[in-house]
């Protein structure tokens, strides 16, 4: 996730998690700069930048608190390169590196959410041997997974997603996996910048800065398949974010321009 320009935060409502709908305009969009991504519960979205988020009403927009780093607090200093973040039980996990300066360098950021408040909580240490950390999520199941980007051809096919127990504060590895062939070739040079799981227990990721999203399953091999690429013109790439809190499947994203459109397009197979 290279790109810091001033961004706008959309909302974009699917009716069906793999059936996009006839009319796929956006529902709401809000006039929130970020850089990285957004993370959503219930009541707020989280808008993420490389030292920052701010938190906003959901219906409103409104901000309602914010965070930045320190640089001169201990326990801050060593922030640079938020990527991404999920709100799972009241508090937001976040994806960190060092990028650019040691792009291997990776911690997962936690923050208290109680309220109204945003507030630095703990860092958790990753292991460097992966790649970048890029983003972080939890399944239905209770399986957490993070991914590790390696940019430029052909490393980028070694970018992989790794799926964790989290104990006692602690995220234990279980297992590895590399991304499809089809997926990492709609990245370019760059690689996997966003990634949520969807309540079909599909996962859906973004590459850097594409309008699309891929959906990937694991089948019954055990291996991460490629379903299809997705047209999506409300998502330019990024962190994204399923929200988990409303009836109707509502996926959010970011892009990086002030115009935003969604693409109409059919169920496919």
């Amino acid at each position: 996730m290279r790109f810091h320009a001033v961004i706008f935060l959309s909302l974009s409502v699917l009716l069906c998690p793999l059936a996009i709908a006839e009319d796929t305009t956006p529902q709401k969009t809000f006039p929130v700069k970020a850089s990285q991504g957004v993370a959503v519960d219930s009541k707020y979205f989280y808008a993420i930048s490389n030292t920052q988020i701010t938190k906003h009403n959901k219906e409103t927009g409104a901000q309602i608190a914010s965070w930045e780093a320190n640089p001169k607090d201990p326990a801050q200093a060593h922030f640079k390169h938020m990527n991404s973040g999920t709100v799972i039980d009241g508090k937001l996990y976040a994806a960190h590196s060092k990028f650019p300066i040691a792009p291997n360098d990776n911690t997962v950021e936690v923050f208290n959410l109680d309220n109204e408040t945003l507030k630095h909580q703990s860092t958790i240490r990753m292991p460097s041997e992966h790649g970048s950390l890029t983003w972080i999520d939890r399944k239905s199941d209770g399986s957490w997974w993070m991914c590790f980007a390696v940019y430029g051809k052909p490393d980028n096919k070694k970018t992989k997603l790794i799926k964790y127990r989290f104990v006692n504060g602690k995220f234990i590895e279980q297992q590895t996996r590399n991304f499809p062939e089809e997926t990492v070739a709609k990245w370019g040079s760059m690689s996997c910048s966003g990634g949520s799981w969807g309540n079909d227990n599909n996962l859906y990721v973004t590459g850097h800065d594409n309008a699309e999203v891929h959906i990937l399953e694991i089948d019954s091999q055990n291996t991460l398949r490629h379903i299809r690429t997705q047209p999506m013109p409300g998502i330019f790439g990024q962190a994204i974010a399923w929200d988990r809190s409303t009836e109707k499947p509502t996926l959010w994203g970011i892009v990086k321009n002030k115009h935003i459109s969604l693409t109409i397009t059919s169920e496919k197979p």
